[in-house]
């Protein structure tokens, strides 16, 4: 080895360790030229010093001023033209040649630091930098959900100062800036930055600070209108974007991860790798059941409107510094102006919605609280208005048979169902309408049927996109239809087809309308997946619409700064425990008795029925969007009300009774 080492020349072996320096990068460049521009001053400086001992200037002072002019003609070219009048011509010969080698090694140095800025430059293009933040948000993906989170995240930061939110995707990092500028026109005193790279690669997520985030969202980039391969292999990237935080962040980490799965068997691994600190959301559910719930009670998609999100009013945790006291949950609602206790979390973590109002708080019970912000919540020892004695009334809502009709089968429509079925009294009716039916299909309906056997439950396979397949139905028998998205290839065609069916159904409801004079009850119930197709669905004659991605994107930006909020988000939208109920004012008092009714009195009439009441909904304001629709949530417990028939409670309970 050594022998063929000797036969390889010098020269070549230069060049060799020449090429391996450089190819260090910037920094080696950058020595090499100004080791170049020594050497040249070193050469010049020792060519014009003997120039001048052969033939002196007189222009020259000295040793050092020659030295001077030599190393001002290397980086100044202009500098030619100050040579003195009387200098002789060995002078001038030399300093034209030292300027030539300055403007050679000049030029170099100009365009290498040049170049260094470009690629640098194109490295921020890139998105490959670090981030140096701490108690940052921290998403993972980059999918349609985001605008909307990243909305509600801008809203929840208005009383912060300077906060932070990081995305990493592999998307172009150019691309998401101009998508995310285009969308969201005011951060308010929220800053964004963005990354681009692999969301589960070990250096990337070190580089975006996820050691010192608050908390990290990780969104999954397949649809749920998309295949079960392309989910599959979705929630396989993000179980393994998990475990990358996990790696990093180690076991003993407080920092709370939340994420989106599609399928309940990688929702279940995702939890148990590290139990309670991994929260997973699962989309279909939670609009399934909402959806059902939105159907049977007009104005109820108004209320979680405002429920979800940072918009409006939001969940908290709260417990006093100085303690409860001696009070009961019942007692308490009295003690907060701005905000209403809905239930209980104890020192297990284990949560209730709608206690018995003599539940007696513990010292360590924290409460569920509807807040606007967590600037309103305040507790008063005493309680902030006497109320009036009012003779409450104990009648009960009597639940009439129901007639639903769902359109399209979807991975919702089963849930759907089941959830109907939950709810509806004996004797109630639900159709269902397919395009297509199929054996697995019509096995799982009847499957649903048989364990239901008190609702009578029927299937039809009918194309809806023609008008007399929709007289065929008579959707004006129903007291609701509810329109699920068809799955298809894009969010686009989804909505497109759903107004189409819309259409049809307005044209039905119109001529029947003429035929008999009889004013058409149903509701129509529909999903819309793109957000901005809302106006058009809500010209179509829905009164009551399912926004899918913003109303997950809002909880997903509610579970990102707290994740268990999920647990309540779990209880409200789950046929078993309370939900949320839109009640007559005629089952808690007569108007006609008590003109003016404070809403503090309203809780109370809500306690005696075991209930919570956090709103009101006034029929007078219902059709203007000003107004909320009609819907307050969380009056001062002194404003009163002079209630109309029609007029509404807006309360937590077990039952719509």
């Amino acid at each position: 080895m050594a022998q063929k080492q000797k036969a390889i020349p010098l020269k070549q072996r230069l060049q060799y360790r020449l090429d391996n320096f450089m190819s260090k990068g910037g920094m080696a460049v950058f020595l090499a030229l100004l080791c170049l521009f020594f050497i040249a001053f070193v050469i010049m400086s020792t060519v014009r010093m003997s120039v001048f001992w052969f033939f002196p200037d007189a222009g020259v002072d000295g040793l050092s001023d020659l030295n001077w002019r030599v190393f001002f003609q290397i980086i100044d070219s202009g500098s030619l033209a100050e040579l003195d009048a009387g200098s002789n011509l060995a002078s001038k010969l030399v300093g034209i040649v030292t300027i030539f080698f300055g403007l050679v090694l000049f030029s170099s140095m100009v365009a290498f630091i040049t170049q260094q800025f470009e690629e640098r430059l194109a490295l921020l293009r890139k998105g490959r930098s670090a981030v140096l933040e701490s108690g940052h948000t921290l998403v993972l993906g980059f999918g349609d959900r985001l605008v909307d989170m990243l909305r509600g995240l801008i809203i929840a930061n208005e009383s912060e100062s300077d906060a932070v939110v990081v995305v990493l995707a592999q998307n172009d990092k150019e691309q998401m800036d101009d998508y995310l500028r285009e969308q969201i026109l005011d951060w308010q005193t929220t800053r964004m930055i963005v990354r681009s790279g692999n969301t589960a690669s070990l250096p990337t997520l070190r580089k975006v600070g996820v050691e010192h985030a608050d908390s990290i969202v990780i969104l999954s980039d397949a649809k749920p209108s998309q295949t079960l391969q392309v989910k599959e292999l979705a929630d396989a990237r993000v179980i393994k974007a998990i475990m990358a935080v996990l790696a990093i962040t180690g076991d003993r980490s407080g920092i709370p991860i939340v994420a989106e799965l599609h399928l309940a068997r990688n929702r279940e691994l995702a939890e148990s790798v590290q139990p309670g600190r991994v929260t997973t959301l699962d989309e279909t559910d939670l609009l399934a059941r909402m959806l059902v719930q939105t159907s049977r009670s007009v104005g109820l998609s108004v209320v979680y409107s405002d429920l979800v999100g940072f918009e409006g009013n939001e969940f908290y945790f709260f417990r006093p510094k100085q303690g409860w006291g001696p009070l009961t949950f019942g007692q308490l609602q009295l003690h907060f102006q701005r905000s209403v206790p809905l239930g209980v979390r104890n020192v297990n973590h284990q949560i209730r919605l709608n206690p018995p109002p003599d539940y007696p708080m513990l010292p360590e019970d924290e409460v569920v609280i509807l807040a606007e912000d967590d600037s309103t919540i305040k507790f008063f020892d005493k309680p902030v208005m006497v109320p009036i004695t009012l003779s409450y009334s104990e009648q009960r809502a009597s639940v009439p048979k129901e007639k639903h009709l769902i359109i399209h089968w979807t991975t919702k429509t089963p849930i759907v169902l089941k959830e109907y079925a939950s709810y509806l009294t004996s004797g109630s009716q639900l159709h269902l309408v397919v395009q297509q039916n199929s054996d697995a299909l019509r096995q799982t309906f009847t499957q649903i049927a048989e364990q239901n056997p008190n609702v009578v439950m029927q299937i039809r396979e009918l194309d809806l996109s023609r008008y007399a397949a929709i007289r065929a139905i008579r959707p004006h028998r129903y007291n609701t239809v509810a329109i699920l998205g068809r799955p298809s290839a894009t969010a686009e065609e989804i909505d497109t087809r759903t107004l189409l069916i819309l259409l049809q159904m307005r044209r039905h409801f119109r001529a029947y309308a003429e035929e008999t004079g009889e004013t058409v009850t149903t509701k129509l119930i529909t999903e819309v997946v793109e957000s901005e197709n809302t106006e058009l669905v809500v010209k179509t004659g829905v009164r009551d619409f399912l926004l899918s991605n913003r109303f997950i994107s809002k909880i997903f930006a509610q579970a990102a700064l707290n994740p268990e909020v999920m647990f309540v988000y779990d209880q409200l939208f789950s046929a078993e425990g309370s939900e949320v109920y839109l009640k007559s004012v005629a089952l808690y008092f007569d108007p006609e008795e008590s003109p003016q009714v404070s809403f503090g009195d309203c809780m109370l009439a809500a306690q005696a029925r075991e209930e919570v009441c956090f709103g009101v909904k006034l029929i007078a304001d219902e059709a203007h969007a000003e107004r909320n629709f009609g819907v307050q949530l969380i009056p001062k417990r002194d404003e009163t009300f002079r209630f109309e028939p029609g007029d509404c409670l807006i309360t937590l309970a077990e039952d719509e009774s």
